[in-house]
């Protein structure tokens, strides 16, 4: 990357790494969810670069950025490393052949799209009929020639009814905020700007579909949905459209160039060339051409089945093998049924010339949910006559016979699939083979271990790659989830899934399909290893806790801690300990240090250094909210120390968050502008959005130090944007910071100034939010109060120093309140103003402002001050 930033002019503001590369991915055309795909981070990220890299390239628009990107020669070198996935979430994918014919098809269909008469349209057609090309040739075009949003979501996969719309929220990116159903969700997303959303492949879950339609197109006035199905929905709304076959020649006998016009010929003959360069149709091959396709009925896929064959056979030989393959099932029953059992025949017959070794791979094949590696292919497919050495020369001859689809994204490992309808005659010879038992339970075996691998993986520098892989696989990891539901041999692999996929699930907002998965499998009659089932309640309490669920988080984890005690584990019981003092401290402080340091002491003796620096943390967390500064300081240095030793970037980005707040708390503006900024940069290097969240709203309790309220809302706004994107909730500590920074705000400004603020930070770039950081890690120069020269170094009133003077001597503030003959609620008032502006806050403020009274000459036995009292304060 230092190449290419090395080509950028000096005048421009140099990009960081990050911004570099997401510079040189919009130079080559890609939108922000294929750049967000390609580089293994969250969409919100993706938005934050580009108006990074928009205000360092001096543009506004997108189509200028990409255009001064180019001109500052931003291309990709050979060697960038940079990882791809098949498709951007969300977006169609991207055919790798040329799609023939359909003129009228997609005219009616676009046209569909601008009549509004009716949202919802479904095509209907035979299997291979060429429904989800047609789907794709319509949302590309939709998708350039409009203003017109355009989202894909592929249901193949789905098996389960009730994952249609978290399974299209996962498609499109949607967080889901704890307590919000995916429907509002993805009402809220999609907005009310015009759409077009494709649902792909919706026979076997046809009226959940049709449900989630009317639900989504109730609460979007300007969506279209476009739906792919071999059936019709049962909708009375819905639209039903019916796709034929391609045209066939209406004869043999028809001259060569009226037979090479025919769609369902040029299909044949751009398929033909993909395996023999060159094939034209001639006067030679014309006729048999014709009968070929007449044969099959005009069905793409089974003339791309057949066409796969044309290296090995003339036309002349293709179509007398089609015509013997075909004789027997072609009846005088419906045209449908028809046309049913041309394709089958055709399956059956292009089956029937593969090697046995082929015939094999391809039924095993059968097994996987959506896409696989070739690792998983070799894994998984083996045994008997199959070896895993011939994995990849099989799989490739599947791959020339049309069999098995490969997708090749630009960098990155090729994955690969079969079309729904192979898949499901493969798997009717997977079952006549009576493998199919051995290959689910391979296949569980295989994608429990990859989740086993995983999970020692995605608390380090590897998470993005890891999380990208876990959603690559997340069909499979359904299909395995579900067949350990069924049997009882498969619910310890399952369970193993449930736990490792609940960070990806909170990752993703994804709450309702995590916990789901997580109290179907703790309700299951199948017994479930007791190491396991502690896991298992221990990651779904993690789930719930993120989902704003707190009693039930509580109750999983004092499950869990009963059973890893039970089990003579004491590592993991420290770390529901650990837990649980989360999940207390809103409540009860005092027991949520105890809890804490517990579990501080079983993990030091377990010699565990991350959990002890976890539950370090913790400590310090429910030592601060007691207003036990100094405690909450040592354990968060100790914590930090071993987050360092560790190498944990965004364990140390927290830490120093919350030394900075007791930096602050002390009144020391200058060390807490330190581990703050600190904090701003190591979360921004690794591209950890909750660590620049809660840096964000630890400046925002800065600025209201410094006596910079509007400031203050402004970045609560932003913090408060930020949570909402990712559907998360804050913990308790940070809770009580953010309300309590909110309420000191709000009595400054007022509650309008402030919501107005508030409402504003909501909004913010990346690059507003850093200026104001900026402007905060500037120290503000002191002015010292010219008629009390003992006062402190900030602009406090006269009334304000005999307040603080008070506070210092130990009164309370109804006390001050009678002594200087002023209401309550009025001394309350002062004391909050004082507290903002030499810059203490939470529990032990009142401490903090002692020790500041007397480091400034204001204490008792250093009064120098005349203060007027009515009566003489009382001692309590």
């Amino acid at each position: 990357m230092s190449q290419i930033r090395a080509q950028i002019p000096e005048t421009t503001q140099p990009l960081t790494a990050r911004e570099t590369e997401v510079a040189i991915l919009l130079a080559d055309g890609l939108d922000s969810a294929e750049i967000a795909a390609r580089l293994s981070i969250a969409p919100s990220s993706v938005k934050w670069y580009l108006r990074q890299v928009f205000h360092k390239l001096g543009v506004h628009t997108r189509q200028d950025a990409v255009l001064r990107a180019r001109q500052l020669a931003l291309s990709v070198p050979e060697n960038a490393p940079l990882e791809s996935a098949p498709h951007p979430s969300g977006t169609a994918p991207r055919p790798l052949t040329s799609f023939i014919g359909r003129n009228r098809e997609t005219a009616s269909l676009l046209s569909w799209l601008d009549a509004g008469a009716t949202r919802l349209l479904v095509v209907t057609g035979a299997a291979g009929s060429g429904k989800t090309r047609l789907a794709l040739a319509v949302a590309a075009k939709a998708g350039e020639h409009s203003n017109r949003q355009v989202y894909w979501t592929d249901l193949t996969g789905t098996a389960n009814p009730q994952l249609v719309a978290s399974t299209i929220a996962s498609a499109l990116g949607v967080f889901i905020k704890p307590g919000q159903g995916e429907i509002p969700a993805l009402a809220e997303h999609l907005g009310a700007t015009p759409a077009l959303l494709v649902l792909d492949n919706c026979e076997h879950i046809a009226r959940e579909c049709a449900k989630v339609s009317v639900e989504l197109l109730a609460g979007c006035a300007r969506l279209h949905i476009l739906i792919t199905s071999r059936v019709p929905l049962p909708l009375e709304a819905a639209r039903t459209w019916q796709l034929d076959p391609l045209p066939v020649p209406a004869s043999e006998e028809l001259p060569p160039a009226e037979i090479a016009a025919c769609e369902s010929v040029r299909l044949f003959t751009e398929r033909a060339c993909m395996v023999v360069p060159g094939f034209a149709v001639s006067a030679q091959n014309a006729a048999p051409l014709a009968r070929v396709c007449r044969r099959l009925d005009g069905l793409p896929l089974a003339i791309e089945l057949a066409a796969s064959r044309i290296k090995m056979l003339t036309t002349a030989q293709l179509a007398e093998r089609l015509e013997l393959a075909l004789v027997l099932l072609t009846g005088s029953g419906p045209v449908g049924a028809q046309r049913h059992a041309t394709l089958r025949a055709a399956l059956d017959w292009s089956h029937g010339l593969l090697s046995e070794s082929a015939q094999t791979l391809f039924r095993r094949l059968a097994v996987f949910a959506g896409r696989w590696s070739l690792e998983d292919a070799e894994a998984i497919c083996p045994s008997g006559t199959l070896a895993a050495a011939d994995i990849l020369t099989v799989l490739s001859d599947l791959v020339d016979q049309s069999l098995v689809v490969v997708e090749r994204p630009r960098g990155g490992a090729r994955r690969f699939r079969l079309l729904e309808v192979i898949r499901q005659y493969a798997d009717e010879q997977l079952r006549a083979a009576e493998e199919r038992s051995l290959l689910r339970r391979s296949h569980a075996a295989r994608f429990a271990a990859v989740a086993m691998e995983a999970r020692g993986e995605l608390n380090g520098p590897k998470q993005p790659a890891w999380t990208l892989r876990l959603e690559q696989d997340r069909d499979n990891f359904r299909a395995a989830m579900a067949w350990g539901l069924d049997v009882p041999e498969g619910i310890e692999s399952g369970a193993e899934i449930v736990c490792t996929l609940c960070q990806v699930w909170q990752l993703r907002g994804e709450f309702a399909e995590g916990l789901m998965w997580s109290r179907r499998y703790l309700a299951s009659p199948h017994p479930i290893p007791r190491q396991v089932l502690a896991s298992l309640h221990e990651s779904t309490g993690f789930l719930a806790v993120h989902a704003g669920q707190i009693d039930e988080a509580r109750t999983h984890w004092e499950e869990a801690a009963a059973i890893f005690a039970e089990l003579e584990d004491p590592a993991a019981v420290g770390r529901q300990l650990h837990y649980l003092a989360h999940a207390t401290m809103g409540t009860d402080a005092p027991r949520a240090a105890a809890l804490a340091a517990r579990g501080l002491a079983l993990e030091q003796e377990a010699g565990d250094q991350w959990w002890t620096s976890a539950c370090l943390f913790a400590l310090g967390d429910a030592s601060f909210l007691q207003g036990d500064v100094g405690k909450a300081a040592d354990c968060y240095e100790k914590s930090q120390v071993l987050a360092r030793q560790l190498g944990h970037s965004f364990a140390i980005a927290r830490r120093c968050v919350r030394l900075g707040q007791v930096a602050r708390a002390r009144g020391d503006l200058e060390g807490a502008r330190h581990h703050l900024g600190e904090s701003m940069r190591v979360a921004q290097d690794g591209n950890d959005d909750w660590g620049v969240t809660m840096a964000l709203a630890a400046w925002a309790s800065a600025a209201a130090s410094v006596g910079s309220p509007r400031t203050s809302a402004l970045l609560l706004g932003a913090v408060q944007g930020r949570l909402d994107q990712y559907g998360a909730v804050l913990w308790a500590f940070d809770r009580a910071e953010f309300v309590r920074t909110a309420s000191t705000a709000t009595a400054l400004l007022g509650e309008d100034a402030f919501r107005e603020h508030l409402a504003a930070g909501r909004t913010l770039t990346p690059q507003e939010t850093g200026s104001l950081v900026n402007d905060l890690l500037e120290p503000q120069a002191p002015s010292v109060l010219p008629e009390s020269p003992g006062s402190p170094a900030v602009r406090l009133t006269p009334r304000e120093v005999q307040v603080l003077h008070l506070i210092a001597a130990g009164e309370s503030n109804q006390t001050i309140a009678v002594g200087l003959g002023l209401s309550l609620r009025t001394i309350e008032r002062h004391t909050a103003n004082v507290y903002l502006k030499i810059g203490v806050d939470g529990p032990a403020a009142r401490t903090a402002a002692a020790n500041y009274a007397f480091r400034h000459g204001l204490g008792p036995e250093q009064d120098t001050l005349a203060i007027p009292r009515k009566n003489p304060p009382r001692r309590h």
